[in-house]
Formats: structure tokens, C-alpha cells, sequence
């Protein structure tokens, strides 16, 4: 992780010859994030992301309410009597709930010009927390993970971003799908997030996952609660059948899968990881941990996480849409986002019908 102070090798800007690639247009451009960007290490954003910051800043209408709104009230009942509603727990228990929930960071990798699905993406998971479960302020924290930004365009978008939504993770590497991204992403969180072996980890899990994939984080947050918070590989499990990427050994799909925390730090430190990292990501990772007899509690979505359908026929991980979904994958194109959004009535807080064409759709919110 580089700390040098100029705002070019910051972004891998710096040529050959170590001059400025840019045109004056882009020198005046870059000037909007330079003095936001010089004093950062770029590698990661440290500042914790909180997802209701996509709202007010961090002050947000959904966070868990304060004591003083938990008073013990009674109400009268449909038949006349009254109903005695226990009072809600004390601080005490209210801090020692959260201090045992699970907390999830995801990471979703993604390319510096894919401004308008990072949108997209922010507006769905700051709904999802809004209308859906306000908890997920406190138990997920969601970043868009890319590699060093080498268009000068992208650079000053991207420092917009930071600034607005200190959301976004550049690693140190060049940009790549099967070229070590993942291990680096894996490494660089457990750097950035380490923590002494007497204080509990900042997060219980960490997931890889992809800007076509669609996840429903209180389904997420839900199945993780109940599973191990050790030596865990949680995900969709390939191959599910003997027809497809046999005769591979088991890994999760890379549409979305989580390690337990200390698996990523074992990623970040194993010689095996360090020098096996060129090939298919997610394929990559459950050879690290078969290798290496790790990821004994795995957890297989199988059913509540596949691949949008389509006019495709079903597979094991290619079906409908399901109402206990954990993670709908290759959403490609809007078309698809619009559709699967409707299936799950994202729109429902706006009075917006969830699907115009009669077919099945969960009920909508109250």
C-alpha cells in the first residue's frame, strides 16, 4: 500500500517516464477531488460505512430508536379490553444485542466507470434498510471494490463518490477479474480491519460479490446470524450437479460468498493463497480452503441463491424468483434489475404496483 503523497500515483496515473498524462482539461478536472484525495491513503477508505448514510450522512429516520422511545404502553384491544405491551429491553441489553449481532462486510467488485450501477446498487440497499429492517444500519456495511482508477475521467468521478458516500475501496493492483483482485480485496480487509486477539473483529464475516448480483440483505444478515462464526464458507455451492464444472472440487459461486473472519485472515497471510491466485476467482478460493482443509462449517444457499432465469430452462442454480431469496445473480442489463426489483416489491413503499403482468409476488409492505 503505497502512502506517497502525490495525488497521480495515488490513482496508478503516473507514466512511464513519471511525468502527468493529462491534458489541462484534466488537470482541472482532477482539482475537485485532489485536496479530498492527497491526505488519503487510496489503497482503502478506513471510515466505517454506515448504509443510511445514503440518505442524510449519517443521520438518518432509520436507526435503531433511543430509549426514550421505548416506554411500556397499553392499548386497547379489538374486543374492548387492553393489551399490556412489555417494555423494551435497557440499554444494557440493547448494547450486549448489538455487540453479538453479526456484522457483514460486502464487497462488491465492480470497474471505476460503472457510475450508474453503484447508484443503482446504493439506492436498493439504503431502501432495503429504510423500509425493510433498520438493524441493517448497524449489522452490514456495503463498498464497491475496484483496482487502481487509471482513466482520468473515472478519477474525478470517483473522488466525487468518495467525498459524497465513502463507500468506495480501490486496491492496489491492476484491474482484473481472475488475476488475484479477490485474494487482494481479502488481504487488504484483513490489513485495514485487524484487530488484537483480545477485542472481538470488527466484522463476523467478510463476502465477495459481484454488481450483477442482487442480494436481500435482511435474508443475508438472517441465515448468517444462525451459522458459525469460525472457519465458515457460506454461499452457493458448485457444482450442484455432474453437468456443470465437474469434475471440480467444491467451491461457493462467485455471484456472492463469505468467509468467516478468521479465513480471511488466513487468506492474507497463507503462502498457499499468496502463490495460487491466478485463475478463476471464486473457484480459486475453495481450492485455497480444500487445500488447506479449512471452511469445515459451509453453508450452502443452494435454491435461495442462483442465476436469474430468463427463457433459460432451470438448473440448479438458474430458476425463478423464490420469496426466501438470499441472492438473485446475472442481472446484466436494466431490464432484469427492473423486473426482479418488481418481484420483491421494491417499489412498494411508493405506492407503485409491484408487477403489472398478475404474476406471483410477495405481499406488499403495510
Amino acid at each position: 500500500m503505497s502512502s506517497s503523497p502525490s495525488l497521480y500515483k495515488q490513482l496508478g496515473l503516473v507514466g512511464a517516464a513519471g511525468g502527468s498524462p493529462f491534458s489541462g482539461r484534466h488537470l482541472l478536472l482532477l482539482v475537485l477531488g485532489a485536496s479530498f484525495l492527497a491526505f488519503i491513503l487510496f489503497v482503502v477508505h478506513p471510515n466505517e460505512f454506515r448504509i443510511q448514510s445514503f440518505f442524510s450522512g449519517g443521520t438518518s429516520g432509520c436507526t435503531r430508536p433511543g430509549p426514550q422511545q421505548h416506554a411500556s404502553t397499553t392499548t386497547t384491544g379489538t374486543g374492548g379490553g387492553t393489551q399490556q405491551h412489555p417494555p423494551a429491553a435497557t440499554d444494557e441489553e440493547t448494547k450486549k444485542e448489538e455487540e453479538e449481532d453479526v456484522r457483514i462486510l460486502i464487497g462488491i467488485q465492480t470497474l471505476p466507470s460503472k457510475h450508474a450501477r453503484r447508484n443503482l446498487l446504493r439506492t436498493v440497499y439504503a431502501l432495503q434498510a429504510q423500509e425493510d429492517d433498520p438493524s441493517l444500519s448497524r449489522v452490514v456495511d456495503v463498498r464497491f471494490v475496484f483496482c487502481n482508477v487509471t482513466n482520468p475521467d473515472d478519477a474525478v468521478l470517483v473522488a466525487l463518490e468518495m467525498i459524497r458516500y465513502g463507500d468506495i475501496m480501490v486496491l492496489d493492483c491492476a484491474e482484473n477479474m481472475d488475476n488475484g483482485k479477490t485474494y487482494t480485496f481479502f488481504s487488504t480487509v484483513a490489513r485495514a480491519f485487524n484487530t488484537t486477539t483480545t477485542k472481538k473483529p470488527r466484522y463476523d464475516y467478510v463476502m465477495k460479490a459481484d454488481d450483477d448480483t442482487y442480494l436481500r440483505l435482511p435474508t443475508l444478515a438472517s441465515s448468517l446470524r444462525g451459522a458459525s462464526r469460525t472457519d465458515a464458507y457460506y454461499g452457493l455451492q458448485m457444482p450442484c450437479d455432474t453437468e456443470n464444472f465437474y469434475p471440480f472440487p467444491p467451491f461457493m459461486s462467485g455471484m456472492g460468498y463469505a468467509l468467516s473472519w478468521d479465513l480471511v485472515t488466513w487468506v492474507a497471510t497463507s503462502e498457499l493463497s499468496r502463490r495460487d491466485r491466478v485463475g478463476p476467482e471464486d473457484m480459486w478460493t475453495g481450492r485455497w480452503l480444500n487445500l488447506a482443509g479449512k471452511g469445515k462449517h459451509r453453508y450452502d444457499m443452494a435454491h435461495r441463491m442462483y442465476n436469474y432465469k430468463g427463457e433459460s430452462p432451470d438448473t440448479c442454480f438458474r430458476h425463478g424468483f423464490v420469496p426466501d431469496t438470499v441472492a438473485v445473480h446475472m442481472l446484466k442489463d436494466d431490464a432484469r434489475w427492473a423486473e426482479t426489483l418488481a418481484y420483491f416489491n421494491a417499489t412498494a413503499a411508493a405506492g407503485i404496483p409491484a408487477t403489472s403482468s398478475g404474476s406471483h409476488h410477495l405481499p406488499g409492505r403495510p
